[in-house]
């Protein structure tokens, strides 16, 4: 379904996976999906998501999506420009986690970002999934998207 990694200098994420405990009846949340692609918006939606996590006593698992249905690589002068990549983002990561005191897990995946945020929420029983706000209006839009389909609650971060 989908494949990550975690470097062993990170920490480690606990909390509601499909090999961990379920709680029953805790109060807030437990498990946070976060869609991140680096942008501004991305990163106020990591930010907001690991104060929560924290407050909540809760674990996060970042999403990078590569998108198969837009070009993967766009062309400026034969030159190709090449997205952020999950390995680039996860160096990124450890700067913007590092002290917040929280679990967490990268995880980077191919598709519709929609779809697959809300698919590693299913598998992984989160609470909630956290997204920024669309940079491209054009191309649809995730956090609404989500807002529509998804079956837990959408955190639409400014």
């Amino acid at each position: 379904m989908f494949s990550g990694s975690t470097d062993p200098r990170w920490e480690p994420l606990a909390g509601r996976l499909p090999a961990g405990r379920f709680e029953i009846g805790k109060d807030g949340a437990g498990l946070l999906v976060v869609g991140f692609d680096g942008s501004g918006p991305s990163r106020n939606a990591l930010a907001y998501a690991a104060g929560l996590a924290r407050r909540d006593e809760a674990a996060l698992l970042i999403a990078f999506v590569e998108s198969l249905n837009t070009a993967a690589l766009w062309f400026f002068a034969g030159s190709p420009i090449i997205p952020d990549s999950g390995a680039d983002l996860a160096d990124d990561l450890r700067d913007e986690l590092k002290g917040a005191g929280v679990p967490w897990q990268f995880v980077s995946v191919r598709g519709d970002a929609a779809r697959e945020l809300e698919t590693l929420a299913n598998a992984y029983m989160a609470d909630a999934i956290v997204v920024g706000r669309s940079r491209h209006s054009w191309c649809g839009s995730v956090a609404a998207t989500l807002a529509k389909r998804a079956r837990r609650t959408v955190l639409i971060v400014p």
